[in-house]
């Protein structure tokens, strides 16, 4: 686990360094929650696998080369082609020829692995969790990040199941006495404890956005072609829920909780029309004052 963890550290690295704009050493311990000098002791570890890292006049670091993913100019693979085949043939006589396919091969073999490192992590996570969902077992999420209390901090939790697209863990909150829902990309790491899940403890209801409550509502809501494309883009399972009716988008489903179809709405402003309850659009009215 400590090495798989060491790993992961230096594939954060080389993401952190591969997006703009440079970093400096500190920005670079915040970012990655490491000590100086295991930050230098990684940068280190990258030199030393032929990551090419510039270091500007302000001691900010960053790698020499940058992929751009889309957009006007970017290579074709017939272009990749022709200039490997080109930088091949040119490696023997030019010294500068070697170092460019270097360099070349270095950006198109090695920060693929750093793209990977969200998907990686995200398994890495899943799999604790399984792990303690089919033992019975608690977790400890580490340095779970809160956007509702905007804190970062260890959570106690019994893990309880996890929702069908892979989004959030369903857990018991031991500290706040109640189900809770926790976005896996959200956590940095879990561990599985020596203590076991409350007998009889089963997962209440979610609903479609990721929210349990006490009792299902229904809401229809009329959509904008963007709206709609977004609502099915993030939240899948809407689709048996969304018709056209008269020409007009409408989503008619049931929800558990006003808040997670409120972020939502209020995140698309313009964009829906909230055709009832007046309980929701009451619940959307002070939140907007709050803002």
């Amino acid at each position: 686990m400590e090495n798989q963890q060491k790993i992961l550290k230096v594939f954060q690295l080389i993401r952190l360094l591969n997006t703009p704009p440079s970093k400096d050493v500190p920005q670079l311990i915040r970012r990655l929650d490491s000590s100086k000098s295991a930050v230098y002791r990684d940068l280190k570890v990258l030199k030393s696998l032929g990551y090419p890292i510039e270091t500007d006049d302000k001691n900010r670091k960053s790698l020499l080369f940058t992929i751009p993913k889309s957009g006007d100019g970017v290579l074709s693979l017939t272009d990749i082609d022709y200039l490997q085949s080109f930088l091949e043939k040119e490696q023997s006589n030019s010294v500068l020829a070697k170092s460019i396919l270097d360099k070349f091969n270095l950006s198109l073999n090695l920060i693929p692995l750093a793209d990977a490192l969200p998907q990686l992590h995200r398994n890495h996570v899943l799999q604790i969790i399984r792990i303690g969902i089919t033992t019975n077992s608690c977790l400890r999420l580490h340095r779970y990040r809160s956007l509702t209390s905007n804190t970062t901090k260890d959570r106690l939790v019994e893990p309880l199941e996890i929702t069908e697209d892979e989004r959030y863990l369903i857990a018991w909150d031991v500290d706040k006495k109640g189900q809770r829902q926790f976005k896996i990309e959200r956590i940095e790491d879990a561990e599985v404890l020596d203590l076991h899940v409350t007998s009889g403890r089963v997962a209440s209801p979610m609903d479609l956005f990721g929210l349990t409550g006490d009792d299902w509502q229904r809401v229809r809501l009329k959509l904008s072609n963007t709206a709609h494309h977004l609502l099915l883009e993030e939240f899948p399972l809407s689709r048996p829920f969304t018709k056209i009716v008269n020409n007009q988008i409408i989503f008619d489903g049931m929800v558990r909780n006003w808040k997670g179809v409120g972020r939502f709405v209020l995140g698309l402003p313009g964009e829906i029309e909230v055709l009832e309850p007046e309980g929701f659009r009451g619940y959307l009215r002070e939140r907007i004052e709050k803002f």
